[in-house]
């Protein structure tokens, strides 16, 4: 868990998210956040640290890989933040701010929005 609280900004009401076109609304992609875009030019700089879960549960289980540390966590509350707050406008208002809903749904998550901040690393020509 983030050991420092977060820097807070003054952030629209959630009605302004009712009624506005998903596709051009910055406010609700969560990595348009000033802290988010902080955050990931930092983790492009320098790539956090990472480690692979493993969960077993009965007869399947999953493996993934996530970044972890502070800058890790901050970026995973921003997205949480950004979710908390189209999912109250959602339960609001209703299907009006579904939309908003829907498109922080299908936002990257942390570990996506790090690993697209990050320079893509470019194949090394074998020279013969």
């Amino acid at each position: 868990m983030a050991t420092a609280p977060l820097i807070t900004v003054e952030e629209p009401a959630a009605t302004m998210l009712v009624g506005a076109d998903p596709a051009n609304d910055n406010f609700r992609r969560w990595t348009a956040d000033p802290r988010a875009q902080r955050l990931l030019a930092s983790c492009a700089e320098r790539s956090p640290a990472g480690q692979w879960h493993n969960e077993r549960t009965g007869w399947g289980g999953g493996q993934w890989f996530a970044y972890v540390g502070y800058r890790a966590e901050a970026l995973q509350a921003i997205r949480d933040e950004h979710g908390a707050r189209v999912h109250a406008a959602y339960m609001e208002h209703g299907d009006e701010a579904y939309p908003a809903f829907d498109a922080w749904c299908r936002s990257p998550s942390m570990t996506d929005a790090i690993e697209a901040a990050m320079p893509a690393v470019l194949p090394v020509a074998m020279e013969a």
